[in-house]
């Protein structure tokens, strides 16, 4: 960033850092696709192929028997458990014309998202995404406005004032490598105490934190790592992407807002509220993670 951001400029420094996502390209053919997921559409031939492939490449082979799929699993969200419906399916039973099903079945998958037992998980990943994603973007901005030796804001408290030599992409770079201690903070706690409270307590931290201005964007990012644990293990196979990819693009658009928002405020001096509008949401998010109504530690997806 130091190096080309200055020289360059931001477009080249865009340009750069998107290079090795092109990377994966690459290996999007060579991925094969989940023969839980083959299953739940009907798809037992194409699961069964896949399942012989992975076993090919690992020198094995497949238990003999008949592939069956579990499709009515349901989930008792009062009582924490999960019953399972285990159907009998005939390879030649299952074969159904994907292509001619898309559209119903992505337009199902959407309404799954609004039915009785996902409800309000849905709404409150969609509340968590928001905050993090808002929160994470909005204090690496603030950093970023405060570090700026070209300020000029009267009104802003000796604790806020950086040098006017001090180095905004050397901050920034500082505060990017402190978000590795996030990441192992929710690595020793997400298996130990559960994926809610170690996600709620990253954030209620983190949130107390900024409330003092010691900014720690690092906390978020673990409770980014929680949540990416977590989102995919509360929906079912059926629906689990669809509902995934909501809740990422619900916090894409809190990133986005973040970045007008936090912009605008230290501009015109208003450091507070810049870290008010950074702090509820989180607040909001952390309170928010004991309302989910399944913990999935130590649980099969189902």
């Amino acid at each position: 960033m130091q190096a080309v951001m200055p020289i360059l400029g931001w477009r080249w420094l865009l340009g750069l850092s998107s290079l090795p996502c092109f990377i994966l390209l690459i290996f999007f053919g060579l991925i094969p696709e989940s023969p839980r997921y083959l299953c739940s559409r009907g798809r037992a031939s194409d699961a069964m192929l896949v399942l012989e492939r992975i076993a090919r490449m690992n020198n094995g082979s497949l238990p003999p028997g008949i592939l069956t799929s579990d499709p009515k699993r349901r989930v008792d969200y009062a009582l924490g458990d999960s019953v399972t419906t285990h159907l009998l399916m005939p390879e030649d039973s299952l074969k159904i014309d994907g292509n001619t099903s898309s559209k119903s079945d992505g337009i199902n998958e959407f309404r799954a998202l609004w039915s009785h037992e996902l409800i309000r998980s849905t709404l409150l990943l969609w509340l968590v995404n928001f905050a993090c994603y808002f929160s994470y973007y909005g204090i690496v901005q603030l950093i970023s406005e405060v570090s700026n030796g070209k300020r000029s804001c009267a009104s802003v408290e000796p604790h806020l004032m950086q040098p006017k030599d001090s180095s905004l992409y050397i901050n920034v770079l500082v505060t990017s490598f402190a978000e590795f201690p996030g990441l192992l903070v929710a690595a020793l706690l997400i298996d130990r105490v559960g994926r809610r409270v170690s996600m709620g307590g990253l954030i209620l931290f983190c949130c107390a934190s900024v409330s003092l201005f010691y900014s720690v964007p690092e906390l978020v990012l673990g409770s980014f790592a929680v949540l990416h644990a977590y989102s995919p293990e509360i929906y079912p196979t059926s629906c689990r992407n669809t509902g995934v990819g909501v809740a990422n693009s619900i916090g894409r658009i809190g990133s986005a807002i973040a970045t007008l928002m936090i912009v605008t405020l230290p501009e015109n001096c208003l450091e507070k509220e810049a870290v008010f509008v950074i702090v509820l949401p989180l607040f909001l998010a952390g309170v928010g993670c004991a309302f989910f109504p399944l913990e999935t530690k130590g649980r099969d997806m189902y």
